[in-house]
């Protein structure tokens, strides 16, 4: 195991450095005793929402870098989703330390980034397939492009058949022939067949696909297992409580050894995601019952903490935290009927103007757990369309991708150089631009275009004309159709015909209205006031703060919120069992843990009794009819 220890004089030196570098002496770090432990050791956390997670996560990586800077030893960092990278790399990016931490020998990324840079693509590379493109849609829409009519046709025809399905599956290696259960001699066979092999050869791959090979890699060449562990002899794993079993499996395979120090936080209260796609969660981290607890809050007040608490599946035990509740925040339970079901948003509205919270859309915002028709969220509002919310929008104009607007979560030049890029390859699709590989042609990469483009002395002038793009911003009308025609003409695009000349549209629409933010939310309910709140899953809203947050009762087999008053009431005691029950738990906690200040739910009156109306109101909620 690596002798390295990371003490109390540790903590204070990085906090005093730290702190000194802040402008507002009022948003200094400090580090409680619980907070302190986490950072020093190396045992597994369950962490509460709000707990500051992140933070610790980031003190312990900056402390780790100072510490290992002459020795020449990585970190690794393992998160689910770019969005937690980029929240991890932004608590870091300003401190000295940080851009080291992002350079070699580091590592922070997903777990899937992970994968592919260090196994599977250099198993492929090895077995001369070279992956182009790692991405679920981009393969199911090459194969569908490319499968026959009748073979369309009998897909169509096979009720749980999916083109999606063609791959190798990631445990067996097997490939799975969608609408066929054996090797079969039928034409559509064949031809699926023919299509999988294509894609192949063509460098496109489903995500699970990388594990199958990353497993290959491991299997075949021992060494590799060997180096990984002696470059990442510290290990961090965010957000572990969403870790699929697979997933898991292969962490532990790696990492879970005496040579590495290897330190996993999540919170298993809120795994709503670890059983995607239908596979078995993660057994070393949710089953663990011996977990170090952190369970006070900088989040929501005492009084949200005390009402949410009953919802814990693991039973931490009373939430604590660090704010002090008003007294006089009406923390609500709407009980509707079926005739007034459709006016609970607009009394969460009125409730919100009572109380002069902020009128912005992301400030305010009701979930629930299923989307659809009949007892989901399109019950209360039927304007609300799930396909309509979009978490990270695709630029629909190539000069939306130039626009600042769209640089908002894309601060640094890389982010939106590679934003840029995309774009370039998808007007590059839209204009079935290909490059030739042996028999085949296929769309191009980022790499592979580069490569064209010097090839034809055209690299300089590309590169020059996105680099003004990103440091100029938004040109004039005519200066864009000067831009695009050299562009077309660097591509060797012929002319703006059709899906061309609309990708290549010029649009001011980068003014004070934020198109792209209303893309990212367009399920937007307006009030009569004029307030608007956001309508959305619970699923979307993780990892998310908000002022204020509406949880409506929605319906999978049974009501959510009615299988859970009896825990929102503490008439139940106990954990919390059956499986339904506890998928249900986890939600409802996600979603409730949400907000700064005020915590509202919705259930119809015929499934909230009067004896539980009565607790509620004891512990603290307004139950009001609507």
């Amino acid at each position: 195991m690596p002798e390295l220890k990371i003490t109390d004089n540790d903590i204070e030196e990085f906090l005093q450095d730290y702190n000194q570098r802040l402008s507002d002496p009022s948003m200094a770090l400090e580090f409680d005793d619980d907070r302190r432990a986490i950072i020093k050791a190396w045992d597994d956390v369950q962490a509460c929402p709000g707990s500051g997670k992140t933070t610790i996560v980031a003190a312990k990586l900056l402390i780790l870098e100072k510490k290992l800077r002459s020795a020449d030893l990585g970190v690794c960092v393992l998160t689910h989703t770019n969005v937690a990278r980029n929240e991890i790399i932004s608590r870091i990016e300003s401190h000295p330390s940080g851009f080291r931490l992002t350079q070699y020998p580091n590592f922070i990324g997903t777990i899937q980034e992970f994968v592919n840079r260090y196994l599977a693509t250099p198993y492929l590379r090895s077995n001369e397939m070279n992956p182009v493109r790692i991405d679920d849609d981009a393969c199911a829409a090459l194969m569908s492009d490319r499968i026959s009519y009748r073979t369309k046709s009998f897909l169509a025809k096979n009720k749980h058949a999916s083109i999606s399905e063609l791959k190798i599956h990631h445990e067996t290696g097997e490939v799975k022939v969608p609408g066929f259960k054996k090797e079969s001699t039928k034409p559509s066979y064949k031809n699926l067949i023919e299509i999988f092999c294509e894609r192949l050869h063509r460098g496109y791959f489903f995500y699970s696909e990388m594990y199958y090979f990353a497993k290959q890699c491991i299997q075949e060449n021992a060494e590799v297992v060997s180096a990984l562990r002696k470059r990442f002899s510290y290990v961090l794993v965010d957000e572990m409580q969403d870790t699929q079993k697979f997933q898991d499996d292969l962490i532990n395979e790696l990492f879970l050894c005496d040579s590495v120090m290897l330190q996993r936080l999540g919170d298993p209260d809120q795994a709503i995601f670890d059983n995607m796609g239908g596979e078995s969660p993660n057994e070393t981290f949710n089953g663990n019952s011996a977990l170090v607890p952190l369970k006070s809050t900088h989040r929501f007040p005492v009084d949200i903490a005390a009402k949410i608490s009953g919802l814990s599946v693991t039973g931490i035990g009373e939430l604590q935290s660090f704010r002090q509740a008003s007294d006089d925040t009406p923390h609500t339970m709407f009980l509707y009927t079926d005739d007034t079901k459709e006016l609970v948003l607009e009394r969460f509205c009125e409730l919100l103007d009572s109380l002069e919270i902020d009128n912005q859309a992301r400030c305010a915002k009701a979930v629930g757990g299923t989307a659809g028709q009949g007892g989901f969220i399109s019950e209360y509002w039927p304007s609300y369309g799930r396909g309509k919310s979009v978490k990270t929008p695709r630029p629909q104009l190539l000069i939306e991708a130039v626009s600042r607007k769209w640089w908002a979560t894309e601060a640094d030049a890389a982010s939106q150089y590679a934003l840029v890029m995309q774009c370039i390859l998808d007007l590059l699709r839209r204009g079935d631009v290909t490059e030739s590989v042996g028999d085949y042609t296929r769309h191009y990469s980022t790499t592979s275009l580069g490569r064209h483009l010097r090839t034809v002395g055209a690299y300089e002038e590309f590169r020059g004309l996105l680099t003004s793009w990103i440091m100029d911003g938004p040109p004039t009308e005519e200066l864009w159709e000067a831009q695009c025609n050299k562009l077309l003409s660097l591509l060797g695009i012929d002319g703006k015909e059709g899906a061309v000349n609309d990708y290549l549209a010029y649009s001011e629409n980068n003014g004070e209205y934020n198109d792209i933010a209303q893309a990212g939310a367009a399920n937007i309910y307006r009030s009569a006031s004029g307030r608007e709140i956001e309508i959305g899953t619970i699923h979307s809203v993780k990892g998310e703060t908000h002022d204020a947050t509406l949880v409506l009762e929605t319906k999978n087999h049974q009501f959510d919120l009615e299988s859970l008053a009896g825990r929102l009431a503490f008439m139940e005691n106990g954990l919390i069992s059956g499986a339904r029950k506890q998928k249900f738990a986890r939600q409802l906690y996600v979603a409730a843990s949400r907000p700064r200040r005020l915590l509202c739910m919705a259930a119809h009156q015929d499934r909230v009794q009067p004896d539980v109306r009565t607790q509620l109101e004891q512990h603290g909620w307004i139950v009001q009819l609507v």
